[in-house]
This record gives C-alpha cells, structure tokens and sequence, in this order.
C-alpha cells in the first residue's frame, strides 16, 4: 500500500519511526528511509520483525472495513468474532465483555481522575495503548482531551473506528503498532492507559519503558490486568489454577484443556510484586490495587461466579482485607507516576 496520511482533520501528536525515531513525513521516515502504509486511513506503523500475523490481521481488517458499511458496532463485532477459531461460549464471552466495556471504562477513567487529582480536560494529550475496540479512548473523548488510541491489530482498530464514530469521538487518532515500539516522540502524553494489555506484549520491560518514554514528567501510566495468582478462573481461558503453573507448564495446560481456546504461550500475568519489580526500576512511582468489580462486569456474570464477584466487593471493604485481596483478589489496577525530571 502506498504511504498516505492520516485522515484530515483528526488532531494527534506527531508520529516517529518506530525503528530510527525521526519525525514521519507522510509516513515516510527522512532518516532510514522507511515508507509505512495505512488502511482505511489508520496508519500501520508495525515493524517486519514483529511477532505477528500481519499478513492475515490485514485481510482480516479489509473484510471487517466492507462489513462496517452496513450495521452498527454490535453487528460488526458479531462479525469479528464469527470469523475466529473459538470456542462459542468463549466468543459469546468476549462478545459480551466488549459490549459492557463502556461502563467499565468509565469507572477505569473515574479512576484514573481520582489518582492523578484532577479530572481529564481539553489540555490532556491522552494515549490507549493496546486499546482493542477503544472504549477507553471514547471515555477519555468525552472529557474532551486530544485523544489517539493504538493497537497491534488492524481488525480490531477497524471496530475501534465504528465504536467511536458511533459515539461521537471521530477526531481520535488511530495507530496501528506495536506497544514495545511506540510510534511517538519522548513526552507526548500526559496520560497513558492499557486496559487487559501488559499481560499480552511479547516484551514487558520494553512495553512499560516506552510507556514511561512517551509520558510527560508527572505523567500517570494506568493497566488493568489479570493477577497471576487469582483464586478465580482465568480470564483469558476460563480455568482454574493456570497461573500457580510455571509457563511452559501453564501453555500445556490450556492446550490440552482448550485446544480451540485462546493461545496461551503469550499471556504471562503478574502478581502484584512481580507488577512492582517490573515498573519501578523503568522510573515509576508505583500503586497496585484490588479494585471494585463494576456493575458493568459484574453484569456478565451469572449463578455462582456473580456471587463471588458480589462477596469480593464486599469484602474489599473489611478492615485488613485489602492486602489478601493483592495476594489473590481476580485483577488489579496499577496507577504508575512518571517521575520528574528530563524527558
């Protein structure tokens, strides 16, 4: 595909190569020469030497861009997950987790607002990364902030579009790239956010020092992710246990379990210290907390997992439970604060 710009009028930061890091002029990089293309007018920014099917993510997205003409986000979103090897429960899962991603991103973003001490405005320069169908980045344009959202997959940045034209939040850039290699230069946000994304990055240090590279000083860095070492099921496949295993055993696990499930050999979840220990030395100032399940996730939940998810909420509120909840509560929301200094 020929390199073109990105659509008109739709504000963002300037983009940089992400091998070289000069300034991209007309997604073309003056330094190592380096032209990128773009579909439907989100530019793709991937470098060869990512650990992903591009190929097929690109003819996965052009069938998604012709379906997006007719229908809204739901029925596009049905189309998406039609075309994956899953299993029918786990698709309806995911299917339902996605519709109910704009109530949980606005509790996400309430947070956020809390931890940083004040709300998000039009001087915010807002980043989702890994934002899937960007139901956060639709939170974050509602506040009013210059909002770009990016994601490793074409397909999924394709509904992401659909889902903000639908709700109104056109002007947010869209990027397709990969986490570890930000396509931004060195201080451009003031927020950035990953909701269930640290978990999937084939490189978790570089992941967070790219983030912490393209965060302004004082800037706050927010994920929402699994803990390794949850009592509940794993999200991802739905089984018990997988996160006491080693990884290598952990991989054989779900694949016997669920030969038609989710890969696993890229999930690795964290616990709360492993979280620490990942972000600290990288330059962060560091909270893990066991957050409230919203209503908008419990509601995807029924018989004996809502229960739980209903008894863990009230537990949160017991005098010392929060430290156990770290240990083994289902997920945590990590607020991580550049420290100051030069970018």
């Amino acid at each position: 595909m020929a390199p073109i710009e990105a659509e008109p009028g739709v504000a963002g930061p300037a983009l940089a190569c992400p091998a070289c890091g000069q300034e991209l002029v007309q997604l073309e990089c003056p330094g190592c020469r380096r032209r990128f293309g773009s579909l439907a007018g989100i530019p793709d920014l991937r470098l060869e030497d990512v650990k992903y099917e591009i190929g097929e993510d690109l003819l996965a997205a052009r069938e998604l861009q012709a379906a997006s003409e007719e229908g809204d986000f739901e029925q596009l979103l049905k189309v998406h997950w039609a075309s994956t090897n899953r299993p029918a429960a786990l698709s309806e899962r995911f299917l339902a987790a996605e519709l109910a991603a704009p109530g949980r991103s606005a509790a996400y973003l309430r947070e956020i607002e809390t931890a940083r001490g004040k709300t998000l405005s039009t001087n915010d320069r807002f980043l989702e990364v890994g934002c899937g169908t960007a139901a956060l980045a639709v939170a974050a344009a509602g506040r009013g902030a210059e909002v770009t959202a990016g994601d490793l997959s074409m397909r999924r940045l394709v509904l992401a579009r659909k889902r903000l034209n639908e709700a109104g939040a056109a002007g947010a850039l869209l990027i397709c790239a990969a986490g570890e290699r930000l396509p931004f230069p060195a201080g451009s946000f003031t927020v950035v956010a990953g909701a269930d994304v640290i978990e999937h990055v084939a490189d978790q240090e570089l992941f967070v020092r790219e983030c912490h590279r393209v965060l302004e000083p004082g800037g706050l860095l927010f994920l929402s992710t699994p803990n390794r070492f949850s009592l509940s099921l794993e999200p991802h496949v739905r089984l018990w246990g997988v996160g006491f295993l080693p990884h290598a055993l952990a991989v054989r696990y779900v694949r016997r379990a669920r030969p038609r499930g989710v890969p696993y050999d890229q999930v690795r979840l964290r616990s709360a210290a492993g979280l620490r220990r990942l972000l600290e030395p990288c330059g962060f100032e560091v909270d893990v907390v066991a957050p409230e399940v919203p209503p908008a996730t419990a509601g995807i939940y029924s018989g004996l997992e809502l229960r739980l998810v209903r008894a863990y909420n009230q537990f949160r509120h017991l005098p010392g439970a929060r430290p156990l909840l770290r240990a083994v509560g289902p997920f945590f929301h990590v607020f991580a604060r550049r420290r100051g200094g030069a970018v």
